[in-house]
């Protein structure tokens, strides 16, 4: 019976996120009869603790504050212990912690950094990585999900390239599909009261500053200016900029349009009820699993043109890519509205090229 390979895990946290959802996915598809997968995670909201297989260890080592070093002594000591073969780092910051805690004892412990975010938020963020950068050593792997990622990462913090692999995020194709019937498609039209003539845009995406919702609502406003009137703004997530974009659609007078559903269990349902799916982040998006997940579901996307968004999008075929001014995707949106698209091919698309059972492969060989 060969040895498993014992993986650590480190994440700031177990949040509903792209980055943490592309984790859950991993640790619970890779194969336990070669891997053991332990995940320490630095903060006590861990929401998605609960998607977690039973095999996967999860270790709470909470912080008070950003640079909390009290955690890192456990982390020190819970390594020793355990004795992996491997430290898989979640970004940038959850690999700083990694280094201190296992600073000189541990220096010959292979690490890989899984690294998910373009453009950082703010200055603060973009200085903080080009501090955690002098910390990559020889032997240390990066993961980018997208190629863009690394030429503006490679070009920003002068980072070899030579430390750089890419694998793209990958989505379950069986779960994501097309709606079996008209029903299923007008579950949450009825539920939310939409005209099943109506059009609908669907952004996923929690209330932080680089998700750029108020862009969204100033382009759905100038969308109903322009004369596409039957049409709805589907917003599905919460955070805590949720009150300020709620209120700003109400001085608006757009109540009756946007809709805004909260956080979802089970978003499928709500990309059935959809035209089309949208992100109109600033920053930080680098290849969103949202977004293969609604483009599965057979929906064309109207995605800014950050990060990796150009290696999924095809201009006219499955969506189109917008600058995120608010008048570019306004008039992206408009376009994509009018636009016939095939929908099966689509879904198909995203089976071929970005399928999780592909990313899984490729991350089990680079484990291995």
């Amino acid at each position: 019976m060969m040895n498993k390979r014992k993986i650590i895990f480190s994440t700031s946290s177990l949040c509903i996120g792209g980055a943490e959802k592309f984790l859950v996915s991993l640790v619970n598809k890779l194969d336990y009869s070669k891997f053991e997968c332990i995940i320490i995670s630095y903060s006590e909201n861990n929401p998605l603790a609960t998607k977690l297989n039973k095999e996967v260890e999860l270790k709470v080592f909470p912080r008070n504050y950003k640079f909390d070093l009290k955690p890192l002594v456990k982390t020190r000591e819970f390594i020793k212990n355990r004795n992996p073969d491997l430290l898989f780092c979640l970004g940038f910051f959850s690999f700083f912690l990694t280094h201190i805690s296992t600073l000189l004892r541990f220096d010959k412990k292979r690490r890989i950094i899984s690294y998910h975010t373009t453009i950082h938020r703010n200055r603060k963020d973009h200085q903080l990585m080009k501090f955690y950068s002098k910390f990559i050593r020889k032997t240390d792997k990066i993961i980018s999900v997208c190629n863009n990622q690394i030429n503006y990462t490679t070009n920003q913090f002068k980072i070899d390239r030579s430390y750089f692999t890419t694998i793209y995020n990958g989505v379950d194709t069986n779960y994501w599909r097309l709606p079996n019937s008209l029903d299923e498609s007008l579950k949450i039209r009825n539920q939310y009261g939409i005209p099943p003539d109506a059009k609908v845009i669907i952004q996923t995406a929690a209330f932080r500053p680089e998700k750029n919702h108020k862009a969204a609502v100033d382009a759905f406003h100038l969308l109903n200016k322009n004369g596409m009137n039957n049409v709805f703004l589907l917003f599905v997530g919460d955070g805590n900029l949720k009150p300020e974009i709620e209120n700003y659609v109400t001085t608006l007078n757009l109540n009756e349009r946007i809709i805004f559903a909260g956080n979802q269990d089970n978003v499928q349902p709500f990309y059935w009820a959809s035209n089309i799916f949208t992100l109109t982040s600033k920053g930080v998006e680098t290849f969103s699993i949202a977004a293969l997940e609604a483009l599965n579901c057979g929906l064309p996307c109207v995605l800014t043109d950050i990060g990796g968004a150009n290696e999924m999008i095809e201009n006219g075929v499955n969506g189109y890519l917008t600058k995120t001014n608010f008048e570019d995707i306004s008039e992206q949106w408009n376009k994509a509205l009018l636009a016939c698209f095939d929908k099966e091919n689509i879904s198909l698309s995203i089976k071929k090229k970005f399928s999780l059972d592909l990313m899984i492969n490729n991350y089990e060989q680079l484990l291995n």
